[in-house]
């Protein structure tokens, strides 16, 4: 378990530098496009499109497994807190499969809607530019797919009992240190 654990993190850190890498491209080229159409009068064409379509969807989208890894999502646990502990962890441990059903789904619909796009070679067109924005629409695909693989593995280490997600918890923390040891 802790070797396929590793090839997730591993997997999800560097979909994380990715999405990284779009915040700062995305800061970089609209600071760039605001100081030339201030100074000089000449915007970068299409940076709405490429704002719009291209960093927006892989910085929402990317990093979706990675704070899950971390168990960082939003949870509400107002009901769930007067639970006795064994109750609550059965429930947490039956959410990772409402959890995996419906990523499953949100990753064979943004599938099809991602190759729809790239079929007809869907574009959009700013100033007379064309830019092609059906690339950036298989991120939601990998993304929710890298998810329900997620959950599937935190669902098999609950029925299983596994200790592997306590013990570790925080491998993404370190980003650089994917090859420590096996505990």
């Amino acid at each position: 378990m802790y070797q396929t654990l590793r090839i997730i993190d591993t997997i999800t850190v560097y979909i994380g530098y990715i999405a990284a890498a779009a915040v700062v491209l995305m800061m970089v080229h609209v600071t760039l496009d605001v100081v030339l159409d201030v100074l000089f009068n000449r915007p970068i064409p299409a940076t709405l499109v490429i704002v719009s379509n291209y960093y927006m969807p892989l910085v929402a989208f990317l990093p979706l497994a990675f704070v899950e890894r971390l168990d960082n999502h939003v949870k509400v646990d107002v009901a769930t807190q007067f639970l006795p502990l064994v109750a609550q962890r059965h429930l947490y441990g039956w959410t990772f499969l409402v959890c995996l059903g419906i990523c499953v789904l949100l990753t064979y619909a943004t599938w099809l809607e991602a190759v729809s796009k790239f079929r007809v070679g869907s574009f959009s067109l700013e100033r007379g530019v064309a830019v092609p924005t059906w690339p950036v629409r298989f991120a939601a695909p990998l993304a929710y797919g890298l998810l329900s693989v997620l959950y599937l593995f935190k669902f098999i280490a609950y029925i299983l009992g596994s200790d592997v997600l306590r013990t570790q918890k925080n491998t993404l923390g370190a980003l650089g240190d994917l090859g420590g040891s096996d505990e």
